[in-house]
């Protein structure tokens, strides 16, 4: 199967000697012969021409790398070249360029970024300067110091940071490539009259951190020791420390002994002149150490100092020598020792070639860099284009109600149609059924109103993180506070989408609030979109949708007479006497004690009134029901049933159904129309939903809130009807719930504000 080609751009000061420089043009000509688009940025130098020959692009921009303020030009500039280049990578090197290529990457729209990498190549001072060196999507280290380097000092999560060795070239880095006439170029030019002599080599920079001062101060110590001393790199790069070098030298009488030769082109054939090759750095660890894995590649023992990165590439005692840093009587030690022992020196070498060859090629870093790039790209177009999504649903709680059953039948949905559903919650009663349809249930009392709920706060936001959630639907308040900190944690591009559901008239105060935070908010209803306007300013983004009930269960013709005989035993039906059914849990709000109380005003002697609802669930409540019952003599016309498994099955028991909400309006009423889908005529009170589900004397009836004797006067004439007439009721009901009323609908529904969401944040 071919891989994808992408467009890679690394961006770095220039492209002059080091080691950032070299791995970047190992990898940018990886990258070409791999058949991708591999692009650099740079102030420019003198790797340019190589890169160029190899297939790679090199833009030139003259002051990216320079800290004045004529490098935030490129801000605006990269931004547009990455967008009209199509950019699928940008790697960033080095810190100053990396901020010009972070805030470039910033201004991008999130649909249209690159994925974006950061190398973090040495022991950058630890400020906020140095902080940019974190912010891609994945940091690589160059070894596992710098690893802990970034991990001790960085608020960076481990699973962020993938660990890539830098590399040698193997095909370059190798005695048997280098030809004779290589190496005697060198020496001519370099040792002229010293061919005999003993030869070290320290190639680098020349600056303060590299050492060369240290290597100076350990010959002096040894300055009867028969060696030539080649301190190899640019002299022109930094004048002053050229200066201060070449005093050091003079000062101990080593003119004769160390010589400064200036930039090289040739390091293979540099390292085949040598005996030994030193990495000296002092006033700050080596990051990785190429200089040491390169020596070694030509089979040469190395001296280096230990700490940072020269620690995993140097063995003591099997491919050389590591000296403490800033250490020059240890270095002369171990000088000597390496000088004297010619033949063990050679062992070493032999060994550090099978060492690095095993370990740090070119070939093994670029191939781990590609893997990563493929990754973090397959990562971003599932983010930007998911193929599925991964819908999280946060509630209190998956026992008895209206929106535990919403939350149920989109889980059942998103599975369905090959989607990932997850909910959490404090657990319930349809815990076993979400999981059997599919879902995955993660348990947290998230709506407990105490300081317990905020601990789930981090845990759920591991939770978005692992699973990769797209969607986060926010279905409660308490719950949703945690959700929404939770979201809040996360960096703003990594934040799944967030929907909230308004399904209720809730207290309109700071608290209730939050149900207006989501990127989209659901209304489950016409008087729940307009309550939201009102009351919080929010119509962007407020789409109505209505919930339904699923066609599947609530079908009359599905229901087996068996399911209706069972429930008649176990709540002791009369079938001669017409049942009054009001379905809901036993809480004031659903207005149980104000039937009781109309069903003293009921002039029709002949009825039976079935309260359906968890009594161990508000038992303070239950308690007082009870109490009215019993002490207005209703015992032999009502009974509380407790919950009911089999709410389709109810409904058909019931002649006609109600729902009384008088102390705060329906939001939308799904029991009403639970029972309408049943065929069932309705009585409810006119407020909230049921103006939009009820249509009077047409499926059923609308009486005024917290009126008694109204609803009395509807149940009366509900019961004198003939059953024609309440099957007329119930057909028109069962009608108005298909064409407006259905899970299916509302689901569909849902998912395309999911996906409208999800288009509108990746507009450009």
């Amino acid at each position: 199967m071919a891989t994808q080609q992408l467009t890679i751009v690394q961006v770095l000061p220039e492209l002059d000697e080091g080691g950032v420089e070299g791995e970047t043009l190992d990898l940018a000509i990886y990258l070409a012969k791999s058949g991708h688009r591999s692009i650099v940025i740079s102030g420019g130098g003198r790797l340019v021409p190589q890169l160029e020959d190899n297939g790679c692009i090199h833009i030139l921009w003259p002051h990216i790398g320079e800290k004045s303020l004529r490098c935030l030009q490129y801000v605006s500039k990269l931004r547009d070249f990455l967008i009209a280049e199509h950019v699928n990578i940008l790697h960033l090197r080095s810190r100053l360029p990396a901020w010009i290529g972070y805030l470039a990457w910033k201004l991008i729209p999130e649909c249209h970024k690159p994925s974006l990498i950061t190398t973090f190549h040495g022991f950058y001072s630890v400020n906020s300067y140095s902080c940019i060196m974190t912010k891609g999507e994945r940091v690589v280290a160059v070894s596992e110091t710098i690893k802990r380097h970034i991990l001790e000092n960085y608020n960076v999560e481990e699973e962020k940071i993938t660990l890539i060795h830098g590399g040698f070239d193997v095909r370059e880095f190798s005695p048997e490539a280098v030809s004779s006439e290589r190496i005697r170029i060198l020496r001519e030019k370099w040792l002229s009259g010293c061919e005999k002599k003993p030869i070290i080599i320290l190639p680098g920079r020349l600056t303060q951190w590299k050492g060369q001062d240290l290597l100076i101060e350990s010959i002096a110590l040894i300055k009867d020791l028969d060696c030539i001393v080649l301190l190899i790199g640019d002299t022109h790069e930094n004048p002053a420390f050229t200066r201060k070098l070449l005093e050091r030298i003079r000062y101990h009488g080593l003119e004769e002994k160390i010589r400064l030769v200036g930039h090289c082109s040739d390091m293979p054939a540099a390292c085949m002149l040598a005996d030994l090759v030193v990495s000296a750095s002092s006033t700050q660890p080596e990051a990785f150490g190429k200089v040491a894995i390169e020596a070694m590649a030509m089979g040469k023992p190395v001296i280096a100092t230990a700490h940072g990165g020269s620690l995993e590439t140097v063995l003591p005692g099997v491919t050389g020598w590591l000296v403490p840093p800033l250490n020059p009587k240890a270095m002369a030690s171990a000088i000597v020792e390496a000088l004297g022992d010619l033949e063990k020196s050679a062992e070493y070498g032999r060994n550090g070639r099978l060492w690095v060859n095993e370990r740090f090629t070119a070939s093994a870093m670029c191939e781990k860099t590609l893997a990563l790039y493929h990754e973090v790209h397959a990562m971003r177009q599932e983010a930007n284009n998911p193929r599925t999504f991964t819908v999280m649903q946060l509630l209190p709680e998956l026992n008895s109600g209206g929106v535990e059953r919403g939350t149920l039948e989109m889980g059942r949905f998103l599975v369905q149609h090959g989607h990932k559903s997850i909910v959490v919650s404090g657990g319930g009663r349809l815990v076993e059924q979400l999981r059997q349809e599919g879902s995955m249930h993660a348990r947290k009392n998230i709506g407990s109103k105490s300081p317990v709920a905020l601990s789930h706060i981090w845990p759920l936001r591991r939770l978005m993180k692992n699973k990769r959630v797209n969607v986060l639907h926010l279905r409660s308040r308490m719950p949703a506070w945690v959700g929404y900190v939770a979201w809040k944690t996360l960096p703003k591009k990594n934040r799944p989408i967030l929907v909230t559901t308004f399904h209720g008239f809730y207290s309109v105060n700071a608290y209730s609030a939050i149900m207006t935070k989501g990127d989209g908010v659901i209304a489950v209803s016409e008087s729940i979109k307009k309550h939201i306007y009102e009351k919080y300013d929010r119509e962007k983004n407020v789409r109505l949708i209505f919930r339904g009930v699923d066609a599947e269960d609530f079908d009359p013709d599905k229901v087996s007479l068996d399911r209706i005989d069972r429930l008649v035993d176990a709540w002791q039906i009369n079938r001669s006497k017409p049942v009054l059914m009001l379905p809901g849990r036993l809480t004031r709000l659903k207005g149980q004690e104000l039937f009781l109380q109309s069903l003293l005003h009921v002039i029709q002697p002949d009825f039976q009134a079935i309260l359906v609802g968890d009594i161990k669930d508000n038992p303070g409540y239950t308690a007082e029901l009870n109490t009215f019952i019993e002490k207005n003599n209703l015992s032999e016309k009502v009974r509380l049933v407790g919950h009911c498994n089999d709410m389709p099955a109810a409904f058909l028991l019931a002649d006609v159904v109600l729902s009384t909400s008088s102390l705060e309006p329906e939001a939308f009423g799904r029991t009403t129309v639970e029972a309408m889908a049943m065929g069932k005529p309705v009585i409810a009170t006119a407020h909230g939903g049921s103006l939009e589900t009820v249509v009077h004397r047409e499926n059923g009836w609308l009486v005024k809130p917290s009126d008694p004797k109204a609803l009395a006067a509807a149940i009366d004439e509900a019961l004198s009807m003939d059953d024609k007439q309440l099957q007329h009721f119930g057909e028109n009901g069962r009608k108005r719930v298909s064409e407006k009323f259905t899970a299916q609908a509302m689901c569909e529904q849902t998912m395309a504000f999911y996906l409208d969401l999800h288009n509108e944040r990746c507009a450009p």
